[in-house]
């Protein structure tokens, strides 16, 4: 190295200047610390005498002004095996003592403050006038001078208190002061091995609060922490004595219920909670409701560890929340065989992503009013080497509990824009319109601040414009964080992509609190269609719909259309735009190509429709 490596040397009142800008770190005063620490703290000079107690020690031997200024020998006395008591350190051997370099005692029985009145007044002393404590005395120095002393007396009962204390707080909840999931799977363990003796098995409900992200979200997470600590207070109101309470954390509760028999027992307490929650929670003077799915898991012989019966128990509130949430489900032999189906569903759809495995079929869009093919939906699918083709209402929900989700949908959004950039690029090649590609964006994709920028990434990898492209989300997404949704949705507009409402009708949500979201289609669920033929009743909530969003500028797309008699009726109604059987059943990639590029009014092209979907708008 030279000279020529070296930084320029900085003036020192630079130096100085830039040191006095850092802030400094103030450190507790000796004061302080002798104030604060829990153990007894005695000062004593050279001649014995005390200087210093600290509130610890009050609290043990008396007032300061009882002990300050007294000879250690004097002040402290304990009481040997024959009862009588004598000074802790006499005063003829503390000479020695510090000479020596110090002295300490364990298992000292000290008189404390009510021994000494006792005994003053001539009482006898009893154990409950005594402390049990270990002693310290250190010795400190000025210039290799002995100026004093200091004593230290750790008192074995405050000394178990603390350690009951860390016990408690090592198996606790610190807000709720319900069991931790430590302390309840060690219980559920101890209640498997019993139960093995006594034939009793016991049961496991796997509670968690519904839309509670929602609560924490709107009020903000001391709300949301309140509302947890009143719903832990109910939790136990419906159990028995003998039952344990847990909190795993978040909004996820336990509830070990031991030598229940059978499931009878948990369902009862499952009734009794979900009754509980149905009474309004206080959050900021506010009144708020939130119910809770629960699923219950009954321990027998093939249950080894509380890992397998919790892990049927959380299967079995799934199951719950499939099913609308605010409800109890039990596990069963077929939930057990359907969790051995979604670890080898785990594994192979990680495999099938990482190697560009899924591919995609397309539903086909068109118009009511001239039979007009205007674009498809993009529909994730998956043939696996052992389970064949697995349709996306199965393999959807295992990649969203394994936050595989985010790759699959990104999966699916660069397959449906590479499709619709080749098809519309030959479709204004020929003067014709071009068609529009629906991809669905999962709840995860539509809180996450980077949806946006991979959207971006897609269309660009393609040179597809963003008004090719529709991305569809579900009304319930949009009522789980209302905020968050509004926000991507902005930014989705700003950049010119489309967005379509799906399933519209089952979120039990009104339009007029959905007109806030720069939205520019809904898609009436087939639940409404299903019957619209036949049903007056279908066809007015339909008509309701349509006027509503037409009113709002809303295109509206019915979903499920099987029979002419359906679109005959939604013709009528005023729905722009149909999907289902009767327009086109999903179809591979290149068939899809080729309707897009043929397809003029209503011919379509012969191709090789999939079988039915047993549920077709499941899609990633």
């Amino acid at each position: 190295m030279t000279t020529s490596d070296l930084a320029p040397a900085e003036p020192a009142e630079v130096v100085t200047t830039r040191l006095a800008a850092v802030p400094s770190v103030s450190l507790p005063s000796p004061d302080v610390l002798f104030g604060s620490v829990p153990s007894a703290l005695v000062t004593i000079e050279r001649s014995g005498r005390i200087g210093r107690v600290n509130p610890s020690a009050e609290r043990l031997f008396g007032p300061a002004a009882s002990l300050v200024g007294r000879h250690l020998a004097d002040a402290l006395m304990m009481v040997g095996r024959d009862g009588t008591p004598r000074p802790l350190l006499p005063a003829a051997e503390l000479d020695d003592v510090l000479l020596d370099g110090g002295w300490s005692r364990t298992d000292v029985h000290l008189l404390g403050a009510a021994g000494r009145l006792l005994l003053a007044d001539g009482g006898v002393v009893g154990p409950a006038e005594l402390v049990t404590a270990d002693v310290t005395l250190v010795p400190f120095h000025d210039h290799e001078v002995c100026v004093g002393a200091l004593v230290t007396i750790i008192d074995h009962a405050e000394r178990e208190a603390a350690r009951e204390q860390l016990a408690w707080q090592a198996s606790h909840d610190p807000l709720t002061g319900l069991a931790n999931r430590a302390l309840v799977t060690e219980r559920i363990d101890l209640a498997l091995v019993g139960a093995r003796r006594s034939g009793a098995w016991p049961s496991v409900l796997f509670c968690d609060l519904d839309r509670f992200k929602h609560i924490n979200d709107s009020f903000g997470h001391g709300a949301g922490d309140q509302l947890l600590t009143v719903a832990a207070a109910r939790l136990q109101r419906c159990v028995r004595s003998i039952d344990t309470v847990a909190r795993l954390g978040g909004d996820e509760f336990v509830i070990l219920c031991e030598s229940a028999g059978d499931t009878d027992l948990a369902r009862g307490i499952a009734e009794r909670i979900l009754e509980s929650m149905m009474d309004p929670f206080e959050v900021h003077d506010e009144q708020t409701h939130v119910s809770v799915s629960i699923g219950i898991a009954h321990a027998g012989p093939q249950h080894t560890s509380a890992d397998a019966l919790l892990h049927e128990a959380d299967l079995a509130m799934y199951r719950a929340k499939d099913r609308g949430r605010n409800c109890v489900e039990v596990a069963d032999e077929g939930l057990r065989l359907s969790a051995a189906e979604r670890v080898l569903l785990e594994r192979g759809l990680r495999s099938a992503i990482a190697r560009r495995e899924l591919s995609v079929a397309y539903q086909p869009l068109k118009r009511t009013d001239r039979d007009e093919l205007v674009g498809f939906e993009a529909l994730a699918r998956w043939v696996h080497p052992v389970l064949g083709d697995v349709r996306p209402n199965r393999f959807v929900p295992v990649a969203e509990e394994t936050g595989l989700i985010q790759a699959l949908g990104d999966r699916m959004l660069d397959l449906a824009c590479r499709d619709v950039g080749v098809w519309n690029r030959e479709r204004l090649a020929q003067g014709r319109e071009p068609l529009t590609v629906h991809v669905n964006v999962s709840g995860r994709d539509l809180q996450s601040p980077h949806l946006l920028a991979r959207v971006r990434d897609a269309l660009r990898r393609h040179d597809v414009p963003p008004h090719w492209l529709v991305l569809e989300v579900t009304e319930t997404m949009l009522l789980d964080d209302p905020e968050k949704a509004l926000d991507r949705l902005r930014e989705l507009k700003l950049a010119g992509v489309r967005v379509a409402i799906d399933d519209f009708g089952t979120g039990y949500s009104s339009l007029a609190y959905l007109r806030r979201y720069p939205v520019h289609m809904v898609k009436i669920d087939r639940e409404f269609v299903a019957e619209i033929a036949s049903s007056t009743q279908d066809q007015c909530i339909v008509r309701a719909m349509v006027d509503l969003a037409t009113g709002l500028d809303y295109e509206v797309l019915a979903e499920g259309v099987e029979t002419g008699a359906e679109l005959e009726v939604l013709r009528s109604l005023g729905c722009h735009l149909v999907q289902g059987f009767l327009v086109g059943r999903p179809m591979p990639a290149d068939d899809a190509h080729e309707l897009a590029i043929r397809a003029v009014g209503g011919e379509e092209v012969s191709s090789r429709t999939e079988s039915p979907d047993p549920v077709p708008s499941a899609s990633a």
